[in-house]
């Protein structure tokens, strides 16, 4: 197991106050303004700490994005984060198959190679 995969796991095992898990309008919700910190994080110019603050905006992506998947009855398991790229293009499908407007999101590209 990566670094990256446990310290998503560890992230979604957090209790998040006052609630039981997310509507999957708040899920969505969450997801697109995670995307839009991460676009503009990596599009901003690269001063120090950049590379914690990208990996950082792609964990808090993943979480949204687990949680987004869960609250539709997607499986998602953290465990298979191992390499982030290309799970979370495999659940962004599964989401769209499911019906989940993510055109909205923007594209991250090449960009999001950072994690």
């Amino acid at each position: 197991m990566s670094m990256y995969t446990q310290l998503l796991g560890s992230a979604l095992n957090q209790r998040r106050p006052a609630d039981i898990g997310p509507t999957t309008a708040d899920a969505l919700a969450e997801l697109f303004r995670c995307r839009r910190r991460l676009l503009v994080r990596t599009g901003a110019s690269r001063q120090p700490g950049h590379g914690l603050g990208v990996v950082t905006d792609h964990l808090a992506y993943d979480v949204a994005l687990v949680r987004l998947a869960r609250s539709i009855a997607i499986d998602c398991d953290p465990s298979r984060f191992d390499q982030p790229q290309h799970e979370r293009q495999t659940v962004e499908r599964a989401l769209v198959a499911r019906g989940v407007p993510l055109d909205d999101l923007g594209d991250l590209g090449e960009r999001s190679h950072a994690s």
